[in-house]
């Protein structure tokens, strides 16, 4: 439970906007649309009461008497009690109709109420904000052990994980995040990171793909492997002018391995990117005109 948040407190028709709408923009508020007269309303109550006392201030529950204002609830679309709405900055995000069981109640507000690993990645994401990074991602390792599959924790911990070298540990974090979200643009921009630093790794590192490609320039394979340790490091721009010379080389070089990492770095910048429009631009230049 939340220290000083009362988690369950009768709110009249006029108080709604600032003890419902203004509390849900610091936590989602439930609110129980309910009036004495109505059985049902008294055999959800208590129910309602439980699970929403189980959630540890995640949410708080708000009981409205509609005899107060039967105006005040046809305005939230109230036609028959007793009803449940879940408010969320301002706005409905979900609710039900009808007495039902507690298990069915605690099923309905988790499908839209942020669970406990949510919490703690918020505020893992605010200390983050305020360069806690520290404490920000024990918070994430702490939403982790909660919900070891929690997307948005293991790709923060990765980024984390990259940029203290931690490569087989940002793997890791990825393949987890990769399960939840696939498609997710950050789970793509790390995979391809990793990706180039796995290439540079294989062929021996900078150090070494550099003076290959040095010592000859018309070796297409180092200059691949230079421009994917340039990308490993972040020098995007000098990677991608890499691969483009390497297409313009020998289209079929690699089976077009030169475009594909094109293409993971177009991901990894993202497509509002002055890099990636560029070089998109002349990699289609090259290939189609």
């Amino acid at each position: 439970m939340t220290e000083g948040v009362e988690l369950i407190f009768e709110v009249s028709p006029q108080d709604f906007d600032r003890e419902v709408l203004e509390v849900s923009r610091e936590r989602p508020v439930v609110v129980d649309f309910w009036a004495p007269w109505c059985a049902p309303c008294r055999m959800l109550g208590p129910a309602l009461e439980r699970v929403v006392s189980s959630l540890q201030g995640r949410a708080v529950l708000a009981k409205v008497n509609i005899e107060q204002g039967p105006s005040f609830a046809a305005k939230w679309g109230i036609s028959g009690i007793p009803a449940v709405k879940v408010f969320k900055d301002g706005k409905i995000i979900g609710g039900f109709v009808g007495a039902l069981p507690e298990s069915e109640i605690r099923r309905q507000l988790s499908a839209v109420l942020p669970s406990e690993a949510d919490e703690l990645v918020a505020q893992a994401d605010e200390l983050a904000a305020r360069g806690d990074w520290a404490e920000a991602e024990a918070r994430y390792r702490e939403a982790l052990a909660v919900n070891p599959h929690h997307g948005r924790a293991s790709v923060r911990l990765a980024e984390a994980a990259l940029g203290r070298g931690d490569y087989q540990e940002a793997k890791k974090l990825v393949s987890t995040a990769a399960s939840t979200s696939p498609q997710g643009t950050e789970v793509e921009s790390l995979l391809g990171r990793i990706w180039f630093i796995e290439q540079c790794a294989e062929n021996g590192g900078m150090d070494l793909c550099q003076r290959k490609q040095a010592e000859d320039p018309r070796d297409l394979t180092a200059r691949f492997n230079w421009a994917c340790c340039l990308a490993a490091q972040g020098a995007y721009g000098e990677a991608l002018e890499e691969f483009l010379k390497l297409v313009q080389a020998d289209r079929r070089y690699g089976k077009g391995a030169p475009r594909e990492a094109m293409v993971r770095i177009f991901s990894t910048l993202g497509e509002q990117s002055e890099l990636t429009r560029q070089y998109y631009q002349r990699l289609a230049s090259e290939l189609y005109v």
